[in-house]
């Protein structure tokens, strides 16, 4: 997945990121990309409120809306550690 920093930019556009309620912070591979409940979207490695780890290929899958996030946790192939909450909130931006 080249630059995904851009492409969460892409599908969050115009959504309402506040509803989050917090920080969120993609682990893809060797990538991280950094969201922020006033729609801020960067590449920073920083301390997060959920922070959510997963491979290329699974993380391709749910923003092609041929996964879901919660099928992706349930069969292993996403890692969430900090709020549970947030991480389910996610769906709204990463996929279809």
């Amino acid at each position: 997945m080249d630059n995904l920093v851009e492409l969460i930019q892409t599908n969050a556009e115009g959504k309402d990121l506040s509803v989050l309620g917090g920080t969120v912070k993609l682990v893809v591979d060797d990538q991280v990309v950094f969201v922020k409940p006033d729609g801020e979207i960067s590449g920073s490695d920083e301390e997060a409120d959920c922070t959510m780890t997963i491979d290329s290929e699974t993380m391709q899958s749910i923003m092609n809306g041929e996964t879901s996030g919660q099928a992706a946790f349930m069969t292993g192939k996403l890692k969430v550690s900090g709020d549970m909450g947030i991480a389910l909130k996610t769906q709204s931006f990463l996929g279809k």
